[in-house]
């Protein structure tokens, strides 16, 4: 049962680093053009975060 919960609380992590990820995206998108924020933008940058994370744990070397 503690493997079952250890292994939710890491999917909950990551779902927390890719929306770190994707807040530090949509700041630093919002601060070139502030006329882009919006939930397209939003959604856009947390799948570039998800993307992000993706990566990094299926890492080639």
């Amino acid at each position: 049962m503690s493997e079952l919960i250890f292994e939710v609380l890491l999917r909950l992590l990551k779902v927390a680093a890719a929306a770190l990820i994707a807040l530090f995206i949509y700041s630093v998108a919002t601060a070139i053009d502030p006329t882009a924020a919006g939930a397209t933008l939003g959604v856009a940058s947390f799948a570039a975060g998800a993307g992000v994370i993706l990566l990094l744990e299926s890492s080639p070397l």
